[in-house]
C-alpha cells in the first residue's frame, strides 16, 4: 500500500529537480473567468442535480471499503488484530534500500538500522489488542517512526520520502503498535496506516471513539481550511474535516473539539462555531457537480503540498478532500482512486478523438487519472477539456516548468516524454 506512493514521489521529485528557468504557462489558465467555479457551473445545465442521495453515498462508501485495500470501516473495526499482519506491514523497509538524504547529507546504513530498530517489530504480540485514539491537531502520517525529513535528492526540500499523508483533528485512529522509544504510534486511520507522533493523539475508550467515527450530528469544513481556538491552541482543520456537534442554539453550534490532557487522554473541549460561519456546513453537502467544483476551487493557487505538507494538498489529497465534503471517503493515493468503486472508463488504447468523446460525456467533477497523477475534470471550452489539479511540474518546449501549486489547465500539458496529459490518461472515474 505504501510503496506505490514512494514510486510516485521519486518521479515527482525528479521532475521538479530537472527544472529550468524557462517562463511559459502554455496550457495553464492564468487569468479570466475560467478561474472561477461559476464559469464551469454555468456550462453544465445539470450542475445542481443530486448525483447520489445519502443512501447512495453510503452504498458507494461500502463498495469503496470492499474494493480498496487501504480503506476500512472503522465502525466495524475489530477489537483485536493478528500481529503477523501488522508485523508484515511495518517490516516493509524497501524505502531504506534507496539513497536518502538528511539536510543534504547522505544518511548512513547505521542511521537506517536505527530507523528499523525503532519500528520495534519484535515487541508485536501474536494478537494485538486495539487501543483507541482521536487526533487532536493536524499531523503527519509517516512511513517510519521519525519526524526527520529524508529526501531522494540532496537538493530537494519538497518531497519528503517518509511523508505519507496528514490527519486532521477529530479523526479517529485505531492504535496498533508503539515505536521502541515510545514516541510514535502505528495506527489505522480511515484510509491509511502509518506512524504518527503520540503527542498528537488523545487516548480514549471505544464508546467515545465511535462518537468520532460516526457522529450523528456534525459540521463539515467546506472551505480549504478552518482554524479554531481549542484551549490555548490555534488548531487547523482542512476541508472535509468533520466536527461533532454537542449543542445548538440560535446563534451558534458547539462542537466537541478534541484535546489531550497531561496523561495523554482525550478531552472534549467545547468550541462555539457561529452559524454565520461560511467555512462550515451542517452535515455533508449534497453530492452535486456544482458542489464538487466549488470545493475544488477553494484550493485554487494554493501551494503543492506533497503528502499534505505546507498545510495544503497534492493531486490525490485535493480529490480526497473535495469528495469527503459530500460524505464520500476515497482512498488517499491516486492509483487506488483510479481503481476504486464507481463508474470507471478505461481510456487505455483509445486514440485522442475517442478519449475526447469519453471525457466530454463525463459529469464535471469526475476524476481523470494517469500514471502518478490525478485531476478533476471541469468541462469543455472551445472543444478542449479542462481540469483543476495540484501540479508539481510539466514540460514545455522540451524544458521542465515547475508550478508547485493548484492550477486550472487544459489537457495539452506535456509530460517528460513529450506526450500530452490527454494522451497519458488511463481512466476516467465518476464516483457514483
Amino acid at each position: 500500500m505504501l510503496r506505490s506512493m514512494k514510486k510516485t514521489l521519486a518521479l515527482c521529485a525528479s521532475l521538479v529537480l530537472m527544472s529550468t528557468a524557462q517562463i511559459c504557462n502554455a496550457g495553464i489558465v492564468s487569468t479570466g473567468a475560467m478561474l472561477t467555479p461559476e464559469y464551469w457551473i454555468q456550462q453544465n445545465p445539470n450542475a445542481n442535480a443530486v448525483i447520489l442521495d445519502a443512501k447512495g453515498v453510503s452504498n458507494l462508501n461500502s463498495k469503496i471499503v470492499s474494493e480498496s485495500p487501504s480503506v476500512c470501516d472503522l465502525a466495524s473495526y475489530p477489537t483485536s488484530v493478528t500481529g503477523v499482519i501488522i508485523r508484515s506491514d511495518i517490516a516493509d523497509y524497501s524505502l531504506l534500500e534507496d539513497d536518502l538524504y538528511l539536510r543534504g547529507v547522505k544518511v548512513s546504513d547505521n542511521y537506517k538500522n536505527i530507523l528499523r530498530t525503532q519500528t520495534n517489530i519484535s515487541a508485536i504480540p501474536g494478537t494485538i489488542s486495539v487501543q483507541y485514539g482521536v487526533v487532536v491537531r493536524r499531523c503527519p502520517v509517516r512511513n517510519l517512526p521519525t519526524g526527520e525529513a529524508l529526501f531522494y535528492d540532496p537538493e530537494d526540500k519538497d518531497f519528503d520520502a517518509l511523508q505519507e499523508t496528514m490527519l486532521d483533528p477529530c479523526e479517529p485512529v485505531a492504535i496498533l503498535h508503539t515505536s521502541q522509544n515510545g514516541y510514535f504510534y502505528y495506527v489505522q486511520a480511515r484510509n491509511y496506516k502509518g506512524w504518527i507522533y503520540k503527542g498528537n493523539v488523545g487516548l480514549t475508550d471505544r464508546k467515545t471513539w465511535l462518537e468520532y467515527v460516526k457522529p450523528s450530528n456534525f459540521l463539515v469544513v467546506t472551505d480549504k481550511d478552518l482554524t479554531l481556538k481549542v484551549g490555548a491552541e490555534q488548531v487547523l482543520y482542512q476541508q472535509g474535516s468533520v466536527l461533532p456537534i454537542v449543542k445548538e442554539v440560535p446563534e451558534y453550534r458547539t462542537v466537541a473539539a478534541p484535546a489531550r490532557d497531561k496523561n495523554g487522554r482525550l478531552i472534549k473541549e467545547p468550541v462555539n462555531v457561529l452559524k454565520s460561519n461560511t467555512k462550515v456546513n451542517k452535515g455533508f453537502l449534497p453530492y452535486t457537480s456544482a458542489n464538487i467544483i466549488k470545493s475544488a476551487f477553494k484550493f485554487y493557487n494554493s501551494p503543492y503540498g506533497w503528502g499534505g505538507l505546507k498545510d495544503s494538498v497534492d493531486c490525490s489529497s485535493l480529490v480526497f478532500n473535495v469528495y469527503r465534503t459530500v460524505g464520500i471517503y476515497l482512498p488517499r493515493n491516486a492509483d487506488e482512486q483510479e481503481t476504486t468503486a464507481g463508474a470507471i472508463v478505461n481510456l487505455s488504447g483509445m486514440d485522442i478523438a475517442q478519449r475526447n468523446v469519453q471525457i466530454g460525456a463525463l459529469v464535471p467533477g469526475a476524476a481523470l487519472a494517469m500514471p502518478n497523477h490525478i485531476v478533476l475534470y471541469l468541462g469543455q471550452n472551445n472543444d478542449e477539456a479542462y481540469a483543476i489539479h495540484s501540479l508539481g511540474s510539466h514540460v514545455e518546449n522540451g524544458a521542465r516548468k515547475v508550478e508547485m501549486k493548484v492550477v486550472v489547465s487544459d489537457l495539452k500539458l506535456k509530460r517528460a516524454d513529450g506526450a500530452s496529459y490527454l494522451a497519458h490518461l488511463t481512466s476516467a472515474c465518476e464516483y457514483r
